[in-house]
């Protein structure tokens, strides 16, 4: 297998949003960078990876108290997981059309579940009341033979 063909197999992270995180971060402390984009506590780690088996966090260390961007488009090639840019470049944007793509047809499949739902609901409706009229009725028939 070729190193363009093993690259092509590797799973690959979930986009999140196409600009960076920007964070406050402090000497002293160690931060864990989420690279599988699965994490509720974006931009940092929160241990979703491990479901994938595949993906691990990346450690960041700071030397000075500062602002810093932090990659959330999830393809930087920066070590540490800083912004580089790359969700401004071919490959970022490419991949950031893929999520709006994937974002819309799940938009699109909700949206259906949700009227075969009211369609179903409305129907529900329909027939009660369609019930209570027969009811009504044959109340107001067996009133009017006595």
């Amino acid at each position: 297998m070729s190193s363009s063909e093993a690259e092509k197999n590797q799973p690959e992270p979930v986009f999140v949003q196409a600009k960076p995180y920007k964070v406050d971060l402090e000497p002293g402390k160690d931060y864990y960078w989420c690279s599988c984009g699965e994490s509720k506590n974006q931009p940092f780690c929160d241990g979703s990876h491990r479901a994938a088996g595949v993906f691990k966090p990346k450690k960041i260390t700071v030397d000075e108290a500062k602002t810093y961007f932090l990659c959330g488009c999830k393809y930087t090639h920066n070590e540490q997981g800083f912004c580089d840019g790359t969700h401004r470049k071919e490959e970022g944007i490419r991949k950031y059309n893929e999520f709006l793509l994937k974002a819309n047809s799940k938009l699109k499949t909700d949206l259906v579940q949700a009227q075969r739902k009211q369609k179903t609901a409305n129907i529900v409706a329909g027939l009660s009341v369609a019930l209570i009229a027969v009811g009504i009725a044959a109340k107001y028939l067996h009133l009017c033979k006595k």
